[in-house]
This record gives C-alpha cells, sequence and structure tokens, in this order.
C-alpha cells in the first residue's frame, strides 16, 4: 500500500495540467460563420429537390387515398398503384438518409480546418506552457473538477484571434 502511494506521488509529482473549453472556442471560431453558411447552402442545394419530390409524392397518395374511397380503381388496379407507391415511399427514405449522411460528411469537412487550427493553438500552448495534459471541460461529467487558474480558454482564443 506504501509503495503505491509513493508511485503516485511521484507519479504525479512535477505534472501540469490545463483545461479549455473546446466547444466554447469551435463556437466562437472566426471561421465558423462561413462555414455555417457554406453547410447551409449545401443542406439547401440537396433538400430543395428532396422537397419537390416529396411534395410529388404526397400528391400521388392523396389521390390514389381518394380513388380508393370513390372506388374507382379495381382491386388489381390499386394493389398494383400501392406497391408503386411504396416502392417510391422506400426510394425517398433512403434517400433521405443518403442526404443526412452526405450532410454530416460535409459538415465534417468544413469544420475540418477550424478543428485543426484550435488543436493546434492547444498544442502549442501546451508545449509552451510544459502541461502534461490539457483536459476539455465541455463535455458533461468528463471533468468532475478544475482550477480556473488553470484554464486555458481565454489564451486559446487570443492566439486565434477570438475576441
Amino acid at each position: 500500500m506504501i509503495s503505491l502511494s509513493v508511485w503516485v506521488c511521484s507519479f504525479s509529482f512535477g505534472q501540469k495540467f490545463g483545461h479549455v473549453n473546446a466547444s466554447l472556442l469551435v463556437q466562437s471560431h472566426p471561421g465558423i460563420p462561413a462555414a455555417n453558411t457554406e453547410l447551409e447552402a449545401y443542406r439547401k442545394s440537396l433538400s430543395d429537390p428532396f422537397d419537390v419530390k416529396t411534395k410529388t409524392f404526397q400528391t400521388k397518395y392523396q389521390f390514389f387515398m381518394e380513388e380508393m374511397e370513390a372506388g374507382t380503381l379495381s382491386k388489381v388496379s390499386a394493389e398494383n398503384r400501392q406497391q408503386e407507391l411504396q416502392k417510391e415511399q422506400e426510394a425517398l427514405n433512403k434517400e433521405q438518409q443518403e442526404i443526412q449522411y452526405n450532410i454530416m460528411q460535409k459538415r465534417d469537412q468544413v469544420l475540418q480546418p477550424i478543428l485543426a487550427a484550435v488543436d493546434s493553438v492547444i498544442t502549442v500552448i501546451a508545449k509552451d506552457g510544459k502541461y502534461t495534459m490539457i483536459f476539455d471541460d465541455s463535455v458533461n461529467g468528463a471533468l468532475l473538477f478544475s482550477n480556473p487558474a488553470e484554464d486555458l480558454t481565454d489564451a486559446v482564443k487570443t492566439r486565434i484571434g477570438i475576441k
């Protein structure tokens, strides 16, 4: 037991820890407005044509339901149309998932340079300040206690050019 205490004490001797709010740093980064604009334009370029397809499908479905209620379709015709509409709905669901995936990919692509810039500045500050570790305190529950004197968020903001 005593040897464990000595080992823990010797391990922590001379180590320096800091913390930042990485989420705040990314949200405050000067490149975020342009990234958001680019991402929104991309989202719109995918969503607008999809919305047209969805409205067309809804119109077809509504017309089919009206024909069914009026009894103007034969049983075979009704089954065929129902199968066609079901296939079309499945295709729309698949396309919607693909759009969401593509938007997430684009988001990662657009944010990557910002995340790299923030990470780079944190690394420089860590090396300059001889920090052993810098923790991200923006994750709930990940950092149970932190000394406000070791909060490096403002130092990172200053080096990035965030006011």
